[in-house]
């Protein structure tokens, strides 16, 4: 009673041992082929179509880009708002920076925030009427960490919100929202 016990689990192992152990051999395809389609036969009145057809073994993949795709930033409206003014960070910011400089249009509140952090907030500022701002802080900045500027508080200014929504140069990071300008901390 106990060997019959015994038996169908061992039975079991071996199987699967054994299924797991088989060889599958690796199939390739001819790099160039030829296909026509449809098939002409003399009862058909189709012309032939043929169609080079390239097969490719294994990675990486090889695809070219498309000529028609485009990626971040954003070069056409199509947002139907109104082209946003430039803002511009100095460059290079360095690792235990305590100040960011830069440029954009006058009496505009922006905010400092760490892009790689999710939008961690850094400082706040208002862009002075020469188009200069600084941001000025405590905590020094991480060498990697990707900086970047957005709109402030505008409550109880004349300015738009919808005025800041669009530009080639702003860039749209998820869970962060709008940037004027990016830059990395080398």
């Amino acid at each position: 009673m106990k060997l019959k016990q015994l038996f169908a689990p061992f039975l079991l192992i071996i199987i699967f041992l054994v299924g797991c152990n088989t060889q599958r051999t690796a199939t390739t395809s001819p790099i160039k082929t030829e296909q026509t389609y449809p098939i002409q036969n003399e009862n058909t009145a189709y012309p032939i179509i043929k169609q080079e057809v390239e097969y490719q073994k294994g990675y990486p993949v090889n695809e070219k880009e498309k000529e028609n795709e485009t990626s971040y930033p954003i070069k056409e409206n199509l947002s139907g708002f109104p082209k946003g003014p430039d803002f511009k960070i100095n460059e290079p910011l360095s690792e235990g920076d305590t100040q960011v400089t830069g440029t954009g249009p006058a009496d505009v509140p922006i905010n400092l925030v760490d892009v790689s952090e999710m939008g961690l907030f850094i400082a706040e500022t208002i862009i002075n009427n020469d188009g200069m701002f600084i941001f000025s802080f405590q905590e020094p900045l991480e060498a990697g960490h990707s900086i970047g500027i957005q709109l402030g508080d505008i409550e109880g200014t004349d300015l738009n919100t919808n005025d800041f929504l669009y530009n080639e140069n702003y860039y749209e990071r998820p869970l962060v929202g709008i940037l004027f300008d990016l830059v990395v901390v080398k």
